[in-house]
């Protein structure tokens, strides 16, 4: 009897030391973790938040992407902004929802913002605070100083500009200590007159787009070249169906905009951080 038990005993020693779990358990334990997005801009018509928090589950992402639950808050937070007056002004958010969302890996055309009708300062200091359960999400950042027509030097303000096909033109523009990054478009606009219509068409596209960076000198200066216009011109000017362009009957010139977005230094980091890499070492920086 007592060989018998000791086979016993090994062959359970065999079994137990045999058998393993192949199940992995990728998702951590679940953490409140929330995302904010916001922009100020002084030219606007108030300062929209989107809140979300991030989301991990064994379902798949996109699947739980498409569910405004698995990323929106349910429960309204306590959104507040502050300015840097003494003592400093306290504006609070509530929700809204937009129905313009595009379509995409995320729900749509559905979204919930927090808002306020608040028109940022120029060169003022704001500070975010958002409470929910016992935490506190803050975050600050200064606007920059205003942007006037006359700190665009070239080509200047209401001045005839002609384009001509072999030339290269100059647009230069004042430097400001807070903004290191610009985007600068040139906007043509026209009009058109229609068969059968008696209200004037109005159209417009943008033919020149660059960025630039500056954090020293006066000036920042960027070049386009009149050819672009009228290769523009012949691309973007006639509609592609054939019958909608035989309803024209006239076009007309219109005016020229020369338009400079200036990004403060937290936009133009955030931007840095997460545009496309020309480098092969792909490690980047998380964030916040």
């Amino acid at each position: 009897m007592k060989k018998i038990t000791l086979i016993i005993i090994l062959l359970s020693g065999l079994i137990v030391f045999n058998s393993c779990d192949n199940d992995v358990d990728i998702n951590a334990s679940y953490q409140d973790i929330v995302i904010v997005y916001g922009l100020l801009d002084p030219l606007d018509n108030g300062i929209y938040l989107k809140i979300n928090k991030a989301f991990l589950g064994p379902d798949n992402a996109y699947t739980m992407a498409q569910i405004p639950d698995s990323s929106q808050f349910l429960e309204l937070l306590d959104v507040r902004l502050y300015d840097d007056n003494d003592p400093p002004n306290e504006y609070v958010f509530d929700t809204i929802t937009v129905a313009d969302k595009e379509e995409g890996i995320f729900y749509n055309p559905y979204q919930q913002l927090y808002y306020n009708p608040l028109i940022p300062s120029v060169e003022t200091k704001y500070t975010l605070r958002i409470f929910y359960k016992d935490m506190e999400i803050t975050s600050e950042t200064n606007t920059i100083e205003e942007f006037n027509y006359s700190d665009i030097t070239k080509p200047g303000f209401a001045k005839a500009i002609g384009y001509k096909e072999d030339l290269i033109y100059p647009i230069t523009w004042f430097r400001k200590d807070q903004a290191p990054r610009y985007d600068i478009t040139i906007r043509f606009h026209f009009k058109e007159m229609w068969e059968g219509q008696t209200d004037t068409v109005f159209r417009y596209f943008d033919w020149f787009k660059d960025t630039k960076k500056a954090v020293s000198g006066e000036e920042v200066e960027t070049f386009y070249s009149g050819g672009t216009f009228y290769s523009f011109l012949d691309a973007y000017v006639a509609y592609d169906d054939e019958e909608t362009e035989s309803k024209v009957l006239s076009r007309y010139f219109g005016n020229v905009e020369y338009i400079i977005d200036a990004a403060g230094i937290e936009l133009n980091t955030y931007m840095e951080v997460t545009e496309p890499s020309s480098s092969i070492v792909q490690v980047r920086p998380q964030y916040t």
